[in-house]
């Protein structure tokens, strides 16, 4: 069971270096550019998202930390990037935002599986009541 419990601590970790990323994504000048997105007409909108990405990384790095008590946030936040990933395709954005947005998505669709998985092998409980927090 510890290995599970580890296993599931690393890629909530994973998951939050991941939301962290954001912040250098959105807040370092030229890089959603470089990325073949065009910079939004007000800095507003690249701070905004880095701030909700900063909360989803802070979140996810306490909740690695004690996995059986906090199970319930890295499982909303695997929930949260499936379900972008599936609004993404079919909204049909992989085609108009380019690099940036597939690159978002793989990312996405990956560490939702996998935060998914683990939190689900590691906790003793039915994903429901993880979901839940019962």
């Amino acid at each position: 069971m510890k290995k599970k419990i580890k296993a599931a601590a690393f890629i909530t970790q994973v998951a939050s270096l991941y939301n962290a990323s954001a912040l250098f994504l959105f807040l370092v000048p030229g890089v959603l550019q470089w990325l073949g997105v065009q910079e939004p007409y007000s800095s507003f909108w690249q701070v905004l998202p880095a701030l909700l990405a900063s909360f989803g990384a802070i979140t996810l790095w306490i909740s690695s930390s004690n996995i059986k008590q906090f199970a319930i946030f890295p499982a909303w936040n695997g929930i949260i990037r499936l379900v972008f990933v599936a609004v993404v395709i079919a909204a049909g954005y992989l085609q108009t935002l380019g690099l940036f947005i597939i690159l978002l998505v793989l990312g996405d669709l990956i560490v939702g599986l996998l935060t998914l998985f683990f939190i689900n092998r590691a906790i003793d409980k039915s994903f429901l009541n993880i979901i839940l927090n019962k």
